[in-house]
């Protein structure tokens, strides 16, 4: 359970073909002080592609998606923003490390939102400059 708010803004893109799932991770994200710039599913993040894309720091993407595996909308948001972090989760443990070279973090989707959300802040406040050392962290 999140118990505090994110001492650092991020702005996240959330990808997943499962809307149930996308709305309930962007909830919690929400509700612990992130900013979910866009949830939505594979082809909606195609036409993002095509299109201007909202400034973005972290994009959270689901690997087992049937229409768009996760891995190759991860190199094709990497070729556009480099500067982008990028977070594949999947309910696969034995994702072979060749699908992973665009991405900077890897979640088990049994470990929870909550990690999700650690990994945002992590990467924010790697971001944030040489203060972010000293702000507190995001309980779980």
């Amino acid at each position: 359970m999140i118990t505090s708010r994110s001492p650092v803004p991020a702005r996240v893109l959330l990808v997943d073909d499962e809307a149930q799932q996308l709305a309930v991770r962007a909830h919690v994200m929400e509700r612990s002080g992130l900013s979910v710039i866009t949830a939505c599913g594979p082809i909606e993040a195609l036409c993002i592609l095509a299109g201007t894309m909202k400034e973005i720091d972290v994009a959270i993407l689901d690997y087992d998606m049937p229409v768009m595996n996760g891995s190759i909308l991860a190199s094709r948001l990497r070729s556009i923003y480099p500067w982008l972090k990028i977070i594949l989760y999947s309910g696969a443990v034995d994702i072979p490390q060749s699908k992973m070279t665009s991405v900077d973090a890897f979640i088990f989707k049994g470990d929870g939102v909550g990690m999700l959300i650690d990994h945002v802040v992590q990467f924010a406040q790697a971001t944030a400059g040489a203060d972010s050392s000293s702000l507190p962290e995001v309980e779980t």
